[in-house]
């Protein structure tokens, strides 16, 4: 059996953990706080919570979501997760928090989905992928940088199931169905066996723990960043 556990920090900080045993997986906490401004004060105090109530000293390895997010939160949470990886001496393996919830909107029964995570600036990060199996999605449209307006209009000529942690998250603007969900512990450990599985059958899949901010922090140089054109940010950038 392996306990992970579980960290991502793109939208809500949520924190979990997970024992999978023979491809069973099952939650044993998880733990919220939908504080967008103190990833590092909740982070520590909500790890230590999930741990007392699974009743673990230590997990086997843990997940932690790479975004998109926003400069600070995302930081927060992949520092933190590495830090404590290596104070604990287990492994850590990266996972793209858009496709996390892209899964969780497929586990949900869309088909064709669009995951949504605030942007800030008054657009979104949006990532298109299609069900692949029980366990996985196929990406169909890379993560980019979006104006609300841009993407309605795509969802007018291409439907998909919109998937977001924020049910209020431009709910007027958006078209068509949508369903609120997070990058809970069940949803990243099941996404990452099914990678590593591929991974093993010789696809090139790596577990990087690189954010991707996909932008400038919202103030850099002493000055507010402007809006996007399209999409010119690269990760790091």
């Amino acid at each position: 059996m392996t306990n992970f556990l579980t960290i991502d920090t793109s939208a809500q900080v949520v924190v979990g953990i997970c024992a999978e045993r023979l491809g069973a997986v099952n939650e044993l906490a998880v733990a919220r706080s939908a504080d967008t401004r103190h990833h590092v004060e909740v982070l520590t105090p909500l790890v230590k919570t999930v741990l007392e109530q699974a009743d673990i000293a230590k997990p086997d390895a843990i997940i932690a979501g790479t975004g998109p997010a926003p400069f600070t939160g995302l930081r927060a949470g992949l520092v933190t997760a590495r830090t404590l990886a290596a104070a604990w001496d287990v492994p850590i393996y990266g996972l793209s928090s858009a496709e996390v919830l892209a899964l969780a909107g497929a586990k949900a029964g869309g088909n064709i989905v669009e995951s949504i995570i605030d942007a800030r600036r008054k657009e979104v990060y949006a990532l298109r992928a299609r069900a692949l199996g029980a366990d996985d999605i196929e990406v169909l449209q890379e993560v980019r940088v979006i104006s609300p307006q841009l993407l309605a209009a795509e969802l007018e000529k291409d439907p998909a199931l919109v998937v977001c942690a924020e049910a209020d998250l431009y709910a007027d603007e958006l078209p068509g169905e949508r369903i609120v969900a997070a990058c809970t512990p069940p949803v990243m450990v099941r996404l990452l066996r099914s990678r590593q599985a591929r991974s093993e059958a010789g696809e090139n899949i790596t577990f990087s723990l690189q954010p991707q901010y996909l932008r400038r922090p919202d103030v850099q140089g002493g000055k507010a960043q402007p809006h996007s054109a399209g999409n010119p940010y690269e990760l790091n950038n």
